[in-house]
């Protein structure tokens, strides 16, 4: 029975794993693939499959080894440089013969459009020695997704799938089609192995050989696990893997280059099948591979066919390792080559698709409790440093940053990276400059996913670090899940308490005074110090929150501005607009009351209409 449906790429992993049985999740948010963990919660008691909404990474990709050896099919997803947390356990998980179809999905990101940065992880693929395979479009996700458990249980290793965002967000109609149910918890049981669990020594070396004979087996069976297109007989060959495969697709038709083209796409892109590239740059005079990021497919093949093709074969000489494969770059190459050709052709059917779009970068939301405490990071760092004199090296104020909602523009911290950067780069830096005027910062998310223990390293080193935690109840960046805090599971503070922190101040966001008067104090303390600043997601209100957004209103009185602009320019708050007559105002409609301006104001300018006076 089929079931036609609109959805995009993430709707497509779901559907596939919930229709190919899939009995254990585990993810850590993230950009392209947030969204996964979504449409599969909304079935979870339905279809009976248990979701582990993991702290990271590493513990993620463990307990969907955990459940695959109960025989569980079992689903891990992140996004690309989560992979690089994932990494230790996945290097073993090739070796440790799998039992229920283990699937990991990467949401990969060419462009860096939803991440700090971009990575080419398609050299795991061969660390790790695990099948990957790179669907096209969203339909071809869910077949892949599907596929991949059967694969899985077949050779008994996991199956990577990268997804990047072209197609994680790419929506159309997606054909359903039920393989196989959801097994009953009690038939799932763990059997003892030590000779496949206990990987050291001897046998370590016996299970890598026994893993690689198996992937090799499953590489010489995996012959059509590639697709041509165009004439078979042209002299010029395109080979392409995932998203740059429609790109290539609708190019080289709207170019009028069908007859003059024979495109090949890989979908098995690790191990490579040599042979389907062999027999296809039979009658070749060119080949080019056109590939996002690093060129991972034209180092296999270059790798694996030295010797056997005649032709000469490029790929990266033409496009570039950063960014995102586009289609003007696609088309300007084509146009280059075929220049004479595509003269002679009708250009009836070309496209102009030049488009100049600024790049618009993304901000605290309005109400957000990151903008206020910042907005008290900052001046407690100019106070401390006209204390102490500007002209003093350690005066100089430090921010250390961490990616997550905190990260964004207008980017107040002096980097960001990875995940506990902030927390991790201040501790060496303090090390070495103990009286540094410096803070590191990173959201509650942050310090659950791996900083708590960064902490507790800072307090081992008995390092002199301020350490400020910004809560907002929310992993909010990858979509709003839930974090321990928002939970109340966890009690923060004696937990901090318990790594060894003795300082621990406890202030509102959107009392931006408090955070400048917390940070004082805590420099004032030799040690490891934490400014937990609590403050709820504003995309995420409480009940108290939706009471102030109906009942409460913020006004400006003109004639007590004395035009500061601290409000305006330095809060930076988007519901404080300006006026044709040049004064400020508060735009209800976005306003959400937090009150942070209240603080900010020095001239007591902003009134609060609250029927509720707290």
């Amino acid at each position: 029975m089929t079931d036609t449906r609109f959805g995009d790429g993430n709707d497509a992993i779901a559907w596939a794993a919930q229709d190919a049985g899939v009995n254990y999740i585990a993810h850590y948010p993230g950009s392209p693939v947030n969204r996964v963990i979504n449409v599969l919660e909304e079935q979870e008691l339905e279809q009976k499959y248990i979701i582990n909404h993991a702290l990271n990474e590493h513990i993620a990709a463990l307990s969907v080894m955990g459940a695959s050896l109960c025989g569980a099919r079992s689903l891990l997803i992140m996004k690309h440089v989560g992979l690089n947390i994932a990494a230790d356990p996945l290097n073993y998980s090739a070796v440790t013969q799998i039992k229920g179809g283990m699937v990991i999905v990467i949401g990969t990101d060419p462009g860096a459009r939803t991440s700090t940065g971009e990575e080419d992880v398609h050299w795991y693929a061969p660390q790790f020695n695990l099948p990957l395979l790179e669907p096209t479009g969203v339909q071809g996700i869910y077949h892949f997704v599907q596929q991949a458990f059967d694969i899985s249980e077949q050779i008994r290793l996991p199956v990577l799938i990268f997804v990047p965002g072209r197609l994680a967000y790419q929506s159309s109609l997606v054909t359903r089609s039920q393989t196989r149910s959801n097994m009953p918890l009690q038939e799932f049981s763990f059997q003892k192995d030590p000779d496949n669990l206990i990987n050291v020594g001897k046998r370590a070396v016996n299970n890598h050989r026994e893993h690689i004979l198996r992937l090799q087996k499953f590489q010489e069976n995996s012959i059509d696990r590639f697709s041509t297109h165009f004439n078979t007989l042209a002299s010029f060959g395109v080979v392409t893997r995932g998203a740059s495969y429609s790109i290539c697709y609708e190019v080289i038709n709207s170019l009028g280059l069908n007859d003059n083209i024979h495109l090949l796409n890989i979908e098995l892109t690790y191990p490579l099948n040599i042979n389907s590239v062999i027999n296809f740059a039979q009658n070749k005079q060119k080949i080019i591979i056109i590939e996002d990021q690093d060129g991972f497919l034209e180092t296999m093949i270059k790798r694996e066919a030295f010797g056997l093709i005649n032709c000469a074969v490029h790929g990266k000489d033409h496009f570039p390792v950063w960014g995102e494969l586009s289609d003007t770059l696609i088309r300007d190459f084509f146009i280059r080559e075929f220049n004479q050709v595509i003269e002679a052709i009708s250009n009836e059917n070309s496209l102009d698709i030049k488009i100049n779009c600024p790049e618009r970068p993304g901000s605290f939301c309005e109400g957000c409790p990151h903008r206020s405490s910042f907005y008290g990071i900052d001046k407690a760092l100019n106070d401390i440093r006209q204390q102490q004199g500007k002209h003093s090296p350690a005066s100089i104020g430090i921010i250390g940053g961490d990616i997550g909602c905190s990260s964004l523009p207008p980017h107040r911290t002096d980097w960001l990276l990875c995940m506990n950067a902030g927390i991790g780069m201040s501790q060496g830096i303090a090390h070495l400059l103990p009286e540094q005027n410096l803070v590191s910062t990173g959201g509650e998310g942050s310090l659950f996913h791996g900083g708590l223990i960064a902490l507790q390293s800072a307090v081992e080193n008995t390092i002199n670090l301020t350490h400020i935690i910004f809560d907002n109840r929310s992993v909010a960046m990858t979509g709003h899940q839930d974090s321990p805090t928002s939970s109340d599971k966890v009690d923060l503070e004696k937990l901090l308490q318990a790594i060894g922190v003795d300082h621990i101040f406890i202030v509102g966001a959107f009392k931006s005074s408090h955070v400048t008067h917390a940070i004082k104090e805590a420099q004032k303390i030799q040690g490891v110090k934490v400014i937990w600043v609590q403050g709820d997601c504003a995309l995420q209100p409480n009940k108290e929150a939706l009471r102030r957004f109906k009942e409460r209103k913020l006004f400006i009185h003109n004639e007590l501005c004395d035009n500061c602009s601290l409000c305006f320019d330095t809060l930076q708050c988007p519901a404080i607009i300006k006026t044709v007559q040049d004064t400020l105002e508060i735009d209800l409609h976005r306003c959400r009351r937090c009150t942070a301006c209240l603080d900010v104001c020095p001239n007591n300018a902003i009134e609060v209409d609250d029927c509720h006076e707290e």
